[in-house]
């Protein structure tokens, strides 16, 4: 869109550490992560060291007009500290794991970052999140006017439906990290219990990998769901193309979410949806799917196994939605038109001073 970028982010395996692409100059900086589904408290103190040394260099060779942070946690320190001595705007992207209280295996770092988080909030721009339910949760840490609603998007160019053989029977996907906020534990131990009320084939698919794999493993052998179950642990971009077109139905039945990706992915692919009542679920999932919490979810699997007109006119709805309201494209502009929006902010304040 005309405007020239730099990224400072984390150095995995043996990806360059810098390299410039068209308007877009990325440096990747050193740090002890070491999988891609998660990174712990050590590893993101490394990153925010190791990014703090970089940005504090390249700031000095070059004009910026403002600062995007990308997460609170680990990286807002640094919009902080750069607009204090440098006097350069900054907005922050909230994830939601980056809201205090969201993740357990943080609670004690919780506590010790909730005053400076609040001060790294108030002294930016703007608060960007991406779900009704997101800016729910952040207005109950702290509440204040900057915080605004983009939501996520996707890429539906790429992201479409393509022919490819299938097997009999109705084929359901999840796809994301396996972990135990995602609910997976309630739904396996029901699928004989489905298979039987659809009087039909069924297998689910579960593409993606992380620290909860064994523990569904062991939960799939204990209900008797070997048979119907598959894990296809973490799949490229390309190959996961297959799964979607393979699929017949997508399922999330997650606790918590910011405004999973991968639904819109789904979507974009014609996927009819069930997920959970979580955060970007009431934007999603309108007459494209079915909002179901745990006692309903194997209700609503049987419902959509049953109905194939049902599903085609949801995956078509999917679709529609995606066009409409999610694509990449439109929400570029909506962080275009808040960043100039910022910019413009500190240039009047400028003029007066």
């Amino acid at each position: 869109m005309g405007n020239n970028l730099t990224i400072v982010t984390s150095r995995f395996e043996k990806l360059p550490l810098q390299e410039t692409l068209d308007r877009r100059k990325i440096f990747r900086v050193k740090a002890l992560r070491k999988k891609k589904e998660k990174s712990t408290f050590l590893e993101m103190f490394t990153f925010l060291i190791s990014a703090f040394l970089t940005v504090r260099k390249e700031i000095k060779r070059t004009k910026y007009d403002i600062c995007f942070i990308f997460f609170g946690i680990p990286s807002g320190p640094i919009g902080w500290y750069i607009n204090k001595k440098y006097k350069i705007p900054y907005i922050i992207r909230i994830g939601g794991g980056d809201i205090p209280g969201a993740q357990k295996r943080f609670k004690f770092l919780y506590k010790i970052l909730e005053r400076p988080l609040k001060h790294i909030w108030q002294n930016s721009g703007r608060i960007i999140v991406n779900s009704e339910g997101l800016e729910k949760r952040a207005r109950n840490f702290f509440d204040c006017e900057k915080i605004q609603v983009i939501t996520n998007g996707v890429d539906y160019d790429y992201f479409c439906r393509k022919p490819v053989e299938k097997n009999k029977g109705i084929e359901l996907l999840f796809v994301s990290r396996l972990l135990e906020g995602k609910g997976l534990q309630y739904i396996i131990p029901e699928l004989k219990k489905i298979q039987k009320e659809f009087s039909g084939d069924i297998h689910l698919s579960i593409v993606g990998d992380g620290p909860y794999r064994n523990e569904l493993v062991n939960i799939t052998k204990e209900s008797g769901a070997e048979d119907l179950v598959s894990f296809h642990g973490t799949q490229s971009k390309e190959k996961l193309l297959t799964y979607y077109s393979s699929a017949d139905i997508f399922i999330l039945p997650s606790k918590s979410e910011g405004m999973p990706n991968v639904v819109l992915e789904a979507m974009a692919m014609e996927l009819p949806i069930i997920i959970t009542p979580c955060e970007g679920s009431k934007e999603l999932v309108l007459d494209n799917g079915i909002i179901a919490e745990y006692k309903d979810f194997a209700a609503a699997i049987v419902r959509l196994c049953k109905d194939s007109e049902l599903r085609e006119r949801m995956g078509k709805r999917s679709r529609e939605l995606i066009e409409k309201n999610f694509h990449w494209k439109q929400i570029a502009c909506q962080y275009e038109s808040v960043l100039k929006d910022i910019v413009r902010q500190k240039e009047d304040y400028s003029k007066d001073v």
